[in-house]
């Protein structure tokens, strides 16, 4: 079944929106009355009964590609809101380590799962006691909104990795009860592409918007994925009172790009007010740069056309409508296939006016009413993705430096990384440049300008835990990319992925979690805050023996020493949670990527050549490879 609108067809949804009688509520599952917009019939998690969720609650609609989301409608009677809603289209087939990792189906089947249309809505995790309970602010709950990662690619709320039933129990059992938040947004190039024929066709839209009904991003092209986040972190300031939420104590949490998109969300002066903390988790701003779109954007757009057999030479308007009419799984079936296509957010000077790297570092543009963030990466970011971004042959390797620094710092790349002589070790130091360039570095920018903020406080952490079953399978994985999220939500998806010590270790990873979210204040929480993000010194008393003195008590004096102070919070390879440094990068890798950021955005900037530069997928390079 389809519905026109507005010039383009969308399926509706038939699967996800099915209103109740409330007299057919007799299974006493939780009822909850949202003001201005409905009633929902959510459901007990079936394995404690004490958490309620709330599935597949509507807060956009996306009338039509390539435009910004709508606000979803409000409905009589009762929605049901027992079951899962649609995913945002993306690929139908998993690969057996993901379907292993994230608990999901080998393969999807399009229709059932995901929605083009209908899939901008929410799942919430919260206490079954405080369904319907208070309205008093003192009594409501701090909220955690979930951005999920991958790469602007892949990723959806209905994951069943992505369960906060089990990350809300233990919220519960620490008495730091919490409202957990699991938001959709558009992805690949559905949510984020721009080119000279989406400008055009923007800007002929906008033509038509009357005065007194335009918004402040209608011209904006190539960012509909973070414009989604931002209707949703809306539509949770406005109604998450109905489920004793506080909108005044919201953290937003992401991982890879999820922690990037929330990177960008800081700096974007329309978003103050929608969240007070964040969690950024594998990513910031700077992990997943920008596009251009007279740069990567046309050459993706142009791609698009030749793959879905759209005329290049039609007019830009005609263009746009032929590729309206396409289905949304065969725009995603192009996309899959299209494996040396990245997507990122765009320059488009609108939402996002300038270049990030010259932005992520400037601490007047964060919001002042901003009051912690927490920050990390794993231990081995790089392992994981070395064999897609990285150089896998001594032959690749030279290359895959040169998109890295300016030629005048050649030398100094080879110093502080080294020069490969065999595959083993360019796959080696490719991980390592990875999880230092694409991942510390971002991290330790965004800490920089934390650190200055007037308000804000910072706290940091390192995830070394790994998880056995996957090192076994895949020995030199270690703290991958992405191995945090099982420790994080413990969901019954993870139940055959962690062993009972890991799972141990998950419930104490929750807590610290729990503790950002819940804390009355930084100052107040237990964890360490970050005074100075490179190592330094500070004294201590210790006692000391003195040789040749026996007497009990007696012979010892107390001197002062210096030590590092450690700052960091620790995920340990060991299952513990403890304290280490701040930064682990050394003061010449961060002096190195202050010069590659500055040279890769003088490219951008003033030589139009953004795309020959940085961790990104080079189809030169990997075609000249692969001949």
């Amino acid at each position: 079944m389809y519905l026109s609108l507005t010039g383009v067809s969308l399926p509706s949804e038939t699967n996800h929106n099915n209103a109740i009688d409330s007299d057919n509520n007799t299974d006493n599952n939780p009822l909850l009355a949202i003001p201005g917009v409905g009633t929902i019939k959510g459901i007990l998690d079936k394995t404690n009964n004490k958490v309620a969720k709330f599935l597949n609650v509507p807060f956009g609609l996306v009338e039509e590609r390539w435009r910004p989301a709508v606000k979803a409608k409000s409905w009589d009677g009762i929605r049901d809101a027992t079951e899962l809603g649609p995913m945002p289209p993306q690929r139908t087939n998993n690969n057996p380590f993901m379907s292993m990792f994230m608990g999901v189906p080998d393969k999807y089947v399009f229709e059932d799962s995901m929605s083009e249309r209908d899939c901008l809505n929410c799942n919430i995790f919260m206490p079954a006691s405080a369904v319907g309970c208070s309205s008093d602010e003192k009594q409501q709950l701090p909220v955690l909104v979930w951005l999920y990662g991958g790469g602007m690619r892949t990723g959806g709320n209905a994951i069943p990795l992505y369960d906060a039933s089990e990350l809300v129990l233990s919220s519960i059992e620490l008495e730091k009860p919490m409202i957990v938040v699991t938001i959709n947004y558009r992805l690949h190039c559905l949510g984020f592409l721009s080119s000279m024929e989406l400008i055009l066709d923007a800007q002929e839209h906008a033509k038509t918007i009357p005065e007194d009904q335009k918004k402040w991003y209608d011209l904006s092209v190539g960012n509909w994925g973070l414009l989604d986040q931002i209707l949703g972190l809306q539509w949770i300031h406005d109604h998450i009172q109905a489920f004793s939420g506080n909108p005044k104590k919201v953290t937003v949490m992401g991982q890879s790009a999820g922690a990037s998109s929330i990177s960008y969300l800081q700096l974007i002066p329309e978003c103050r007010g929608l969240f007070h903390r964040s969690i950024l988790v594998s990513g910031t701003a700077t992990t997943m740069v920008a596009h251009y779109p007279e740069q990567e954007g046309q050459r993706t757009f142009d791609r698009l056309c030749s793959n879905l057999n759209v005329p290049s030479d039609l007019p830009p308007l005609e263009k746009m409508a032929r590729l309206r009419e396409i289905p949304a799984e065969a725009i995603s079936d192009a996309i899959n296939k299209a494996t040396d296509v990245m997507f990122r957010p765009y320059v488009d000077g609108v939402v996002l006016k300038r270049d990030c790297r010259s932005i992520v570092g400037d601490t007047s543009l964060y919001d002042p009413a901003l009051n912690w963030v927490f920050a990390g990466t794993c231990g081995d970011e790089g392992t994981m993705i070395v064999e897609e971004l990285g150089a896998s042959t001594v032959a690749d390797f030279e290359p895959f430096k040169r998109r890295l620094c300016d030629p005048a710092d050649y030398d100094l790349f080879d110093q502080i990384f080294g020069v490969p002589s065999t595959d083993y070790e360019a796959i080696t130091i490719s991980s390592r440049l990875l999880n230092s360039g694409c991942f510390k570095f971002p991290t330790f920018e965004v800490s920089e300008a934390i650190l200055a903020h007037p308000t804000c406080q910072l706290s940091r952490f390192h995830m070394d835990t790994v998880i056995h079953k996957i090192e076994n399978m895949i020995p030199g994985w270690g703290a991958h990319h992405g191995v945090d999220l099982p420790f994080t939500f413990g969901s019954e998806s993870t139940v055959k992925l962690l062993s009972d010590e890991e799972r141990e270790m998950s419930r104490r990873v929750q807590g610290v979690f729990v503790e950002v979210v819940t804390a009355a204040s930084p100052e107040a929480s237990s964890l360490p805050l970050v005074n100075c993000i490179l190592p330094r010194t500070v004294k201590v008393h210790k006692e000391k023996e003195i040789e040749g003195v026996a007497e009990e008590g007696e012979g010892r004096v107390v001197q002062e020493v210096e030590v590092e102070e450690k700052e960091a919070v620790v995920f340990s390879r060991d299952m513990r949670v403890t304290k280490g440094l701040v930064e682990r990068m050394t003061s010449e890798e961060i002096g190195f990527w202050r010069r590659s950021a500055a040279y890769a955005t003088k490219q951008a900037v003033e030589e139009g050549r953004a795309e020959d530069f940085g961790f990104v997928l080079s189809p030169p390079l990997r075609s000249a490879n692969s001949k």
